[in-house]
């Protein structure tokens, strides 16, 4: 009889370590593969590129700039034009003025012209006689002041053909921001789904060491007051867990936000889809250091090219500004020739012209002198603006470098430090179950092994956000 209580006592030590060791243990990987399939972030870019709204305004840019550059070269454009002028009255034919003209435009700011007049009447006054067959006349005219070496035609064109450059680097930045969401949506949903996983895990567990410790007291293996302990850490890690439960939603559907079709609907991704796990992640970590070279430089930021671009533009409409203080001085010159039959050349002479001046000069030029006055107080804010986001550029390209050099170092440190935590919570287990330790510390070696699992996880989402930030405030976001 003694015999068989000593077994027996023997088997209960025996399953109740069994049992313990089942219970506490912890999966000594770091984060653990599962069926369900992986979004990566390069799949995400590619939706965004594909059918984001910023993504398609993007797109835009070159399409505007076109149209623009389109707009501008109108402004030399032939055109053509005829006015017609009669008056009737009591059976008389006052007058009837006929005119049809043809106007070209040339890049030096010359217009050519030719036209044709025929002109009836009783009344019609004698500087619109024409011959019976009407009046042919060709020429120029030709602006000796204003317009002489610029005008708003030539600036049209000329700032349009610089919008394109700039619709180019506009485009790129656009693109280079959107990515940049995504990248901020990506890791920060990385890290929730991974911290989430964790707590869940961690909360399985302690509930199955509450049942566990639960039963020992009932039959008497245990002090009542574990049952408290291990329930306490239940409530701990669940509240924790309802935390990162919330952040985990917002994540997702900041997420969502990004993912849209071709419709122009937003569409948000599988629910069952999860991000790299922790393992793949800490390898790709080291993979990005020789990415990481002197060809990124944040001085060629598209952002900073359209700046510079916007001055060169500024640049041109102060020229044309300046222009404005020289007198408008026209002077048109048309050789005349009557027709006879079919040619009109017959009857010409260069005796035979009609010529004409004009002239406008203000004479205080204070509306010019304030438009200069405006001209170079853009180009200075557009300049003083260039320089500043430059430096600002600059600094944040450094500082997420230093950030990214930084992580990659404690990522190391940390998944040492995860695996030594991991050792002295085994450690504490071995203790607690030949009854030389307590709940309470197994519980708190515990904690500090979720805690750093979850630090690790931030470290590896920080680290990889800063190394696209690097791309980012590169401006190389669209073609990493």
């Amino acid at each position: 009889m003694k015999k068989e209580r000593e077994v027996r006592s023997s088997l209960k030590y025996v399953f109740r370590i069994l049992l313990f060791v089942i219970i506490f243990s912890f999966s000594k990987t770091i984060d653990a593969q599962n069926s369900a399939p992986i979004l990566t972030i390069e799949e995400v870019f590619d939706q965004v590129k594909r059918y984001h709204p910023m993504a398609g305004r993007a797109m835009m840019q070159r399409d505007f700039a076109a149209a623009e550059l389109l707009k501008a070269k109108g402004s030399f454009d032939p055109s053509a034009q005829s006015t017609i002028s009669q008056k009737n009255f009591a059976n008389k034919d006052y007058f009837s003025l006929i005119n049809g003209e043809i106007n070209i435009p040339t890049w030096t700011g010359i217009d050519l012209k030719g036209g044709y007049d025929i002109n009836r009447g009783v009344f019609l006054g004698p500087e619109n006689n024409t011959p019976d067959n009407g009046l042919w006349y060709a020429g120029v005219s030709v602006p000796l002041g204003q317009g002489l070496w610029i005008d708003d035609r030539r600036v049209q064109v000329k700032s349009a053909r610089i919008g394109q450059n700039m619709a180019i680097n506009q485009q790129q930045d656009m693109t280079n921001e959107v990515l940049f969401q995504t990248v901020n949506a990506y890791w920060d949903w990385f890290r929730a789904y991974h911290v989430r996983q964790i707590l869940n895990d961690a909360v399985e567990n302690a509930r199955l060491r509450y049942e566990a410790v639960r039963t020992f007291v009932i039959n008497g293996d245990r002090p009542g007051i574990d049952t408290i302990e291990a329930n306490i850490q239940v409530q701990n890690i669940s509240l924790s867990l309802s935390q990162a439960e919330l952040e985990f939603v917002k994540a997702t559907n900041a997420l969502s936000g990004q993912f849209w079709d071709e419709n122009g609907q937003n569409v948000g991704f599988e629910n069952n889809e999860q991000p790299l796990d922790i393992t793949t992640v800490t390898q790709t970590a080291k993979d990005d250091e020789p990415k990481i070279n002197s060809s990124l430089l944040p001085e060629s930021h598209p952002y900073l090219e359209v700046l510079r671009q916007k001055l060169l533009q500024l640049d041109l409409d102060k020229r044309l500004k300046i222009d404005k203080l020289k007198p408008i001085l026209n002077v048109q010159y048309n050789p005349l020739s009557e027709a006879f039959g079919s040619s009109e050349t017959t009857n010409f002479s260069i005796n035979n012209y009609k010529w004409g001046m004009e002239f406008k000069m203000p004479l205080f030029l204070r509306k010019e002198r304030g438009d200069i006055k405006l001209a170079d107080l853009k180009i200075q804010e557009t300049d003083l603006m260039l320089r500043e986001k430059t430096n600002d550029i600059s600094i944040k390209f450094e500082n997420f470098i230093t950030e990214w050099r930084a992580t990659l170092d404690q990522i190391d440190i940390f998944i040492n430090t995860v695996e030594l935590y991991n050792q002295m919570l085994d450690a504490e287990r071995r203790l607690f179950n030949i009854g030389e330790s307590s709940l309470f510390l197994v519980n708190s070696r515990e904690q500090a092994y979720i805690n750093a699992r979850i630090k690790l996880t931030e470290i590896l989402a920080k680290n990889k956000l800063a190394y696209y930030s690097i791309w980012y405030f590169a401006g190389r976001l669209p073609q990493i």
